[in-house]
């Protein structure tokens, strides 16, 4: 039924627990899907470039501490993944994503923990809801 899922994370609870779900998934199928793992870095617009930071390889680094909270999990439960960071719209990176991936599914949560979660709960997955090319799940 699915041959790969992805699974967007972002640090939060409710990604952590969309990662179990996936994972539960994945070991209850008989073809035991592929799961790719994605972090997205929202894209930000600074008006005078930062003096002496190097903000691409503080946002690559962003990533890595937020993805490896879940390599970890996935290595120890012996999972097969594979992880990808990508800045931009977290929820046309998600859709684009998943469709450059061949995604059967997406496995997400239903808020996370962006910079404006207070104001627009739940934007990005209701986002990803309607655009994305294949069915998706929302975890709680």
């Amino acid at each position: 039924m699915y041959n790969r899922i992805l699974v967007p994370v972002d640090g939060s609870s409710h990604a952590d627990r969309a990662l179990e779900a996936a994972v539960s998934l994945i070991q209850c199928l008989k073809n035991q899907p592929e799961l790719a793992v994605l972090h997205v870095n929202p894209s930000i617009t600074i008006n005078e470039p930062p003096v002496g930071v190097d903000l691409e390889e503080r946002i690559r680094e962003e990533g890595e501490k937020i993805l490896a909270p879940a390599t970890a999990s996935l290595t120890k439960l012996g999972v097969s993944y594979e992880t990808f960071s990508k800045t931009g719209d977290p929820s046309t990176v998600i859709c684009n994503t998943a469709e450059e991936q061949h995604a059967d599914l997406i496995i997400m949560g239903s808020r996370g923990i962006g910079l404006m979660s207070e104001l627009l709960i739940g934007s990005v997955s209701h986002s990803v809801v309607q655009h994305a090319h294949c069915p998706v799940m929302i975890v709680r």
